[in-house]
């Protein structure tokens, strides 16, 4: 793994991290904002050739969202 993808998995930990202490707290705000931190880490890491799918499952997770199937692709 390249160290800009270790420090796009870090950035990730630390806004899961966050966005629990936020919940925890019951701040609805902060957790929308940090989620859509998350949605800026996606659309980075795709920008940079990084697998994205974790993130995307990350996402799916904190945001309790219906997993979408992409089409084959074909070879």
């Amino acid at each position: 793994m390249s160290e800009f993808a270790n420090q796009l998995d870090t950035r990730i930990d630390d806004v899961r991290h966050r966005i629990h202490e936020a919940r925890s707290e019951g701040d609805d705000y902060l957790v929308e904002t940090l989620i859509d931190d998350l949605q800026n880490l996606l659309e980075l890491a795709g920008r940079n050739d990084v697998d994205t799918g974790p993130i995307v499952a990350v996402i799916a997770a904190e945001t309790g969202a219906i997993p979408v199937v992409s089409e084959p692709e074909e070879t």
